[in-house]
């Protein structure tokens, strides 16, 4: 009985340990051969690579997740799909997502493919529990973009920009420019060809539909190198960097002197920096010269209109809008709320970094703090105001938490998507113990991991709960018609600057 029971330890520290010394960091045979060809193999990478790198065990102990009695309850699962002849993606998604469900954590993302079929599955617990929790406001805010249309044929708009998506700018306006075309142009081979031109553009258009932007941009940028001779405007080569770095920002001045800025992404670094900008957009066409100039001149309308009417005292307050942001570089404060404040930096979060290979091997708590405007510039004592919703998310979520903090400061909407903790690359991963387990469309098992837990100053952690609005305001989805009617969000944030 004695051995028996040594024998059982054994095998439990067996499976708990023995990959741990193997780097999921880099795309080694001895890490990741046998899962080219085993669902348990992944499975084994998942379970050990999260055990070793993921940052948040002792947080997700108190919420009661169990990693070991998880190993217990899904190693034979996913063991079992290897005896079987063929496994679905369906079936391999739902699997994913029950593994990773219980997790907290708002990035992690995992992702695994399916040699079956050859496709890739993933599984974003931060989704599963917001749809879950939140269905409906969810379905709205996924889709929900800003528009200040009604607010505009009101009249209440003293000035406007905008930089807009590139690649859907482009598609439409080209687009348009070919069905008018079609219904004037009477040269028979001249229809012909707009003819082509629009088919090719319909192409480009239901795989946007289809949220399969990769294959929108290759169809796009293939009829624009192929039709070049028409010159069709707007129908230029699109490039890529444009849309891994994505920036759709509003600008408004509303009555009163309300400087209002919305923004889905935070990518402004690789516009506003010089260095990062050259070496990002390296021998820049001309449409991308036009794309990169009006984020910078709409970023610089907001800015120099809070600082003219800050000094001139007559600004009505500032108006952040970051519902639905996705989130991005956290370089990006210093020019959005950042550029309110004293330079210096902001402490906004403390946080505590993984530090070794062990499952609790934690670094001390540390102060965080977040790079504010460098340059010149007057500090906002006005009213500012964020608004927020449920896909309001990390970056989003840090500029959301950094206004709340200040005392002119007001948050306003519904409560944030939760998911503060920072990431990092592969390539720090010897400093920090923490990061990517494998290498995202190569390896057939990828891992998005955060490094660290944040903490509020208060001592609080909002990961998988998000930053609670200081005045609660659910969107009213119906009343804002698509941007045809009133946001009532923005309506209360423009009432509480006037208040």
């Amino acid at each position: 009985m004695l051995l028996a029971g040594v024998m059982l330890l054994m095998m439990i520290g067996c499976r708990k340990e023995s990959d741990n010394v193997v780097s999921y960091a880099f795309n080694d045979n001895m890490a990741f051969g046998e899962a080219y060809r085993s669902f348990a193999k992944k499975f084994d990478i998942i379970w050990n690579g999260l055990n070793t790198n993921y940052a948040l065990w002792d947080f997700e102990k108190e919420n009661g997740v169990d990693w070991d009695a998880i190993y217990d309850e899904f190693r034979p699962r996913f063991a079992a799909l290897d005896e079987k002849e063929s496994v679905t993606d369906n079936e391999l998604e739902e699997l994913l997502e029950d593994l990773v469900a219980p997790l907290h954590d708002g990035h992690l993302e995992v992702y695994i493919v399916n040699h079956h079929t050859g496709k890739t599955v993933d599984a974003w617990p931060g989704e599963t529990r917001v749809k879950r929790e939140r269905g409906q406001e969810y379905a709205v805010a996924e889709k929900f973009i800003p528009s200040l249309q009604y607010y505009a044929a009101k009249g209440q708009l003293l000035e406007y920009d905008e930089s807009s998506n590139a690649l859907a700018t482009a598609l439409y306006n080209s687009q348009l420019y070919v069905t008018n075309k079609l219904e004037t142009e009477t040269d028979p081979s001249l229809r012909k060809i707009y003819t082509e031109i629009d088919k090719d553009l319909k192409e480009a258009v239901n795989a946007a539909n289809q949220d399969d932007t990769n294959r929108c941009l290759e169809l796009y940028n293939d009829a624009a190198l192929r039709y070049e001779y028409m010159n069709v405007p707007d129908l230029v080569y699109v490039e890529p960097k444009l849309l891994e770095y994505p920036v759709i920002m509003k600008y408004a001045l509303f009555e009163g002197n309300i400087a209002y800025l919305s923004l889905n992404s935070f990518n402004l670094s690789t516009y506003l920096g010089k260095e990062f900008r050259d070496q990002t957009f390296i021998n820049p066409t001309a449409h991308t010269k036009q794309v990169v100039n009006q984020v910078i001149n709409t970023w610089k309308a907001w800015f120099d209109a809070i600082q003219t009417h800050h000094e001139a005292g007559d600004l009505g307050g500032v108006i952040i809008d970051m519902r639905s942001n996705s989130g991005g570089m956290m370089s990006d404060f210093q020019f959005v709320a950042g550029a309110l404040m004293p330079s210096g930096g902001m402490h906004t979060t403390n946080a505590r970094f993984k530090r070794g290979s062990g499952r609790y091997d934690y670094s001390p708590i540390m102060p965080q703090y977040a790079q504010t405007m460098k340059t010149e510039h007057a500090v906002i004592t006005e009213p500012i105001v964020v608004l927020c919703n449920c896909s309001t998310i990390s970056m989003g979520e840090h500029t959301t938490l950094g206004i709340k903090l200040l005392e002119n400061g007001r948050v306003i909407g519904t409560r944030t998507w939760g998911g503060l903790c920072a990431l990092n690359s592969n390539d720090t991963y010897s400093q920090n113990y923490s990061g990517h387990v494998g290498i995202k469309d190569v390896t057939p098992v990828y891992c998005y991991v955060p490094q660290e837990l944040a903490y509020t100053l208060d001592g609080e952690i909002l990961e998988g709960y998000g930053v609670t609005p200081d005045i609660e305001v659910p969107f009213n989805a119906a009343a804002w018609n698509n941007g045809n009617g009133p946001d009532n969000q923005l309506d209360r944030a423009l009432q509480e600057i006037k208040k």
